[in-house]
């Protein structure tokens, strides 16, 4: 199977043992981005692996204006990457209307933009 990201996309994916186990996309979104998709494989979540793609990610993330939308079960997991809650208002207006886009279609979603660190808490 082959897939091909849009452009400007990019997609960081985390393997073990030449497995894809987990995956994420980042998407340009106007001057900002928007981290999307991150998934990870259900049999192996709650071991570290989502937590260490975000944090090779973070000297990237340290240098551009980035966002998510994260269900709100796992607002404290984007948190320990460094992401802290925001008002839809402060955010680029293409972010905010895609999020009440989500939010208008019954998703139980909160906004965040990634802070500059230095690495996971």
């Amino acid at each position: 199977m082959r897939a091909q990201a849009p452009k400007g996309e990019l997609i960081y994916i985390a393997s073990i043992n030449n497995t894809i186990v987990a995956a994420l996309r980042l998407s340009p979104a106007g001057d900002a981005h928007l981290l999307r998709s991150m998934c990870v494989s259900a049999d192996i979540r709650h071991n570290g692996i989502g937590s260490a793609l975000l944090n090779y990610l973070q000297p990237q993330l340290n240098v551009i204006d980035c966002y998510c939308f994260p269900f709100l079960h796992l607002q404290s997991f984007y948190e320990n990457a460094g992401f802290l809650h925001c008002q839809p208002e402060s955010a680029p207006q293409i972010i905010s209307d895609k999020f009440y886009r989500y939010i208008n279609n019954g998703k139980n979603l909160c906004l965040m933009k990634h802070q500059q660190q230095s690495v996971l808490k």
